[in-house]
């Protein structure tokens, strides 16, 4: 080491938090090592510079602040002392193009433990492998972190909770972590996961409530909390090395079922295929795109205006830009509805029919329900051993790496339509009650499950009922064309008031005195599925229980408005 008296220098000192926890490599013990070397050698200490952060690369600040004030002054500076080569960088490459920077400029980069003597060619081959035993150090961390996380996957434990799960601890293992359900968040996202399963709300509908707005989703993540398994009960370990990727079990409790979690992805994968712009909907006009102009037969629209007072008012009206002046009070068209729906009574006799004719349609179903049941297990086994098989062809070398993702993601897709598939086909009474319940419930008191709607579940109700736009005229809508299913409920009253059903009769002794006029299209059933899917957004909602009974006397009126209202 030469004669350093008189030199200038600039002392620059790093740690992570992981140096200081593992290695006392703190600030203050480089610090006073730093200013002992100057002191020793008589070096005068120009500036110091000192920084908690990564040494992955030179994107940290106070380096950065110390570059600008080198350049500045290199002139007055002679070297840049650090304690050891891997305080001042761990990756290879980086350090030298930095060390060449600073030497260009007459600056000379050095460690008081390691010294290089830059004037000899022989020792930047020591100073390289200082270099490199540092990069190479933390490559091995690397591993172990990886490896570390990835045994903890392996375990059932996810790292980082999703929004409706916290960090904890595990009960049976104190020393290790498990997440657990989040107390406020975690029946929120419950709710939104079985609410989107349904195929009636889009993404960007379930962002707009207020209902989930604690969950504090973006619409750029929410499609990806939709599809992480973790929600099931589950943990996803990405492939690594020869081993495939996989989905196993995890230690922590199920926020939702696997067969909801399916029911998901296969509504992200529809969607995403009939990716349709959504109209804009408005809680103070709901009948907007469902009204037709009595004048030009045009399309009516919506708007508000502002009185002199103040006061906000809304309208339906017809385009003005194209000559027609037809406007009418959003209050009036709302209480003629209301008429409307209450004029579409359903007769004890339509009700005991419209019971036999779901209980008929479910058993005719049974037989080729199970047939298909049958099947669809068939194939999904048939699958699952062909996802087998291609392990064991990839282990033994037999194809690549990328063939065997290709097909393996394939099965994976096959095998999940098929789950839900096999799900949907499983019967049950319990839910064939609710359905019937339920069913029969909404149609002698479509007024009032109207009134209990958001906006967007308004709309599916008048077009599940309604096959065109209603058309008010003189104080009162015009007779509208009913769907083929409603208009067997509502408009064959007389010629089913003469049916007197007995206990225990069955539709096709019922059906042997129904005119053949009547329509049992398959419109008529896909109705029934609107109903059904209808009846579990009020569940959601809280608005009924399970057996159709109203909530709303048991729960605060406010409290409803501020969590049900869009």
């Amino acid at each position: 080491m030469k004669n350093l008296k008189g030199k200038r220098v600039v002392l620059y000192r790093r740690v992570s938090t992981t140096d200081q926890k593992e290695y006392g490599n703190s600030l203050n013990t480089q610090r006073d090592s730093l200013r002992a070397f100057a002191q020793r050698h008589e070096m005068e200490v120009v500036r110091e510079y000192q920084e908690d952060f990564s040494a992955k690369n030179f994107n940290r600040p106070a380096f950065s602040d110390l570059m600008n004030y080198v350049i500045a002054n290199r002139k007055k500076i002679d070297y840049v002392l650090i304690t050891n080569w891997d305080r001042f960088s761990r990756k290879l490459q980086g350090a030298l193009n930095v060390i060449e920077t600073l030497k260009e400029l007459g600056v000379i980069v050095n460690s008081i433990s390691q010294w290089i003597n830059s004037e000899n060619p022989q020792e930047y081959m020591l100073q390289v492998m200082y270099l490199t035993m540092s990069e190479v150090d933390n490559m091995q961390k690397s591993i172990k972190v990886k490896e570390g996380m990835r045994q903890g996957l392996l375990e059932g434990r996810v790292n980082k909770p999703p929004v409706g799960y916290i960090s904890g601890k595990d009960p049976n293992n104190p020393k290790k972590h498990l997440i657990q359900i989040d107390p406020i968040k975690g029946s929120l996202m419950r709710e939104l996961f079985e609410e989107y399963a349904l195929g009636l709300t889009s993404q960007s509908e379930l962002m707009r409530k207020r209902k989930y707005a604690p969950l504090k989703l973006k619409m750029n993540n929410l499609s990806t909390q939709l599809k992480n398994v973790v929600y099931s009960g589950r943990v996803y370990v990405k492939a690594y090395k020869d081993i495939p990727e996989q989905i196993i079990d995890g230690l922590h409790e199920a926020l939702i079922s696997i067969e909801t979690f399916n029911r998901v992805q296969q509504v992200i994968k529809r969607n995403k295929k009939y990716n349709h712009k959504q109209n804009k909907t408005n809680d103070e006009l709901p009948l907007r795109g469902h009204l037709s102009c009595p004048k030009c037969n045009k399309n009516l629209t919506g708007s508000g205006s502002t009185s002199r007072n103040g006061k906000r008012h809304y309208y339906y009206h017809c385009q003005h830009s194209k000559g027609c002046d037809f406007r009418v009070k959003t209050s009036e068209l709302h209480a003629a509805l209301n008429g409307l729906f209450k004029e579409l009574k359903v007769s004890d006799e339509v009700v005991s029919l419209f019971k036999l004719i779901l209980q008929d349609r479910f058993e005719k179903t049974e037989k080729s329900n199970k047939q298909q049941l049958k099947k669809s297990t068939t194939e999904l086994n048939k699958i699952e051993r062909k996802k087998e098989t291609l392990l064991e062809k990839m282990i033994e070398g037999i194809i690549n790496d990328k063939d065997f993702q290709k097909l393996n993601d394939k099965y994976n897709e096959q095998i999940t339509e098929l789950e839900v598939e096999i799900d949907n086909l499983k019967g049950d009474d319990k839910e064939l009650k609710e359905f019937i319940s339920f069913g029969t419930f909404m149609l002698q008191n479509l007024s009032e499950v109207y009134s209990k709607l958001d906006v967007n579940g308004k709309g599916k109700l008048i077009g599940s009922i309604f096959d065109e736009k209603l058309v008010y005229l003189k104080n009162k809508y015009r007779t509208p064309r009913l769907k083929d299913g409603a208009a067997f409920i509502f408009n064959n009253n007389k010629a089913l008031q003469s049916l007197k059903t007995k206990k225990g009769d069955s539709f096709k002794k019922v059906s042997s005195l129904v005119p053949i006029t009547i329509p049992l299209s398959n419109t008529f059933y896909e109705n029934l599925r609107d109903i059904y899917s209808l009846r579990n957004i009020l569940i959601n909602q809280q608005i009924i229980d399970i057996s159709g009974q109203w909530l709303t006397n048991s729960i605060n009126q406010h409290h409803s408005d501020i969590l049900y209202r869009n």
